[in-house]
């Protein structure tokens, strides 16, 4: 019996040598499977968190209300301040001037704060609704080319089945039974009638 373990020892050592170079296809898909569930649970755990963030919290108290209705209040109040603006100048031109003017005697470096908060506010925004966009249109894109493939390879079968049954028709005797060639061609060497 000794010799049976150092066999098994000698296969175990070359399954060890083998796999240097091959790589052993079912660990490989443990590894896979282990890396798609490891995603898996990284999706859901971010879904989750946004699924508290975007649904109604259970214990909500008055002030976080106030600082979500706060939240949501700027992009509103410069969209309607800009346009106060363009209302203001044609309907009392001399306050627009005063105000003009108290504006062009702010400092510079107040006017390039003020560009980059609302450019990152609006900007972010935008910039996220623009990938948004482009995600959305490529689904529809890859949506269109699966649909056109889908129908091409339908059209393939049918061709393919339309010339089989062709084929079909075109050795079938007015029987009904289909003509196997090799077996007339027999007939005919032997004398016998076909």
């Amino acid at each position: 019996m000794g010799w049976l373990s150092s066999l098994g020892s000698v296969f175990k050592g070359g399954k060890e040598v083998a796999e240097v170079f091959v790589e052993n296809k079912e660990n490989k898909g443990q590894r896979k499977h282990e890396e798609v569930m490891a995603d898996v649970d990284r999706d859901l755990a971010s879904l989750q968190q946004f699924s508290k963030e975007f649904h109604d919290r259970q214990n909500r108290t008055r002030w976080d209300s106030f600082v979500d209705g706060l939240n949501r209040l700027p992009r509103p109040l410069i969209t309607i301040a800009i346009l106060s603006f363009f209302v203001l100048a044609p309907l009392n031109p001399t306050k627009f001037l005063e105000i003009a003017q108290a504006y062009n005697l702010m400092p510079e470096g107040y006017w390039t704060l003020l560009s980059v908060i609302i450019g990152f506010y609006f900007g972010g925004r935008m910039q996220i609704k623009m990938q948004d966009m482009a995600v959305k249109k490529d689904a529809v894109q890859a949506a269109k080319n699966l649909v056109a493939m889908r129908k091409s390879f339908r059209q393939l079968n049918l061709d393919e089945e339309s010339t089989a049954s062709k084929q079909f028709d075109a050795i079938t005797e007015s029987s009904g039974k289909p003509k196997n060639k090799v077996v007339e061609e027999w007939k005919k060497i032997k004398g016998g009638a076909g």
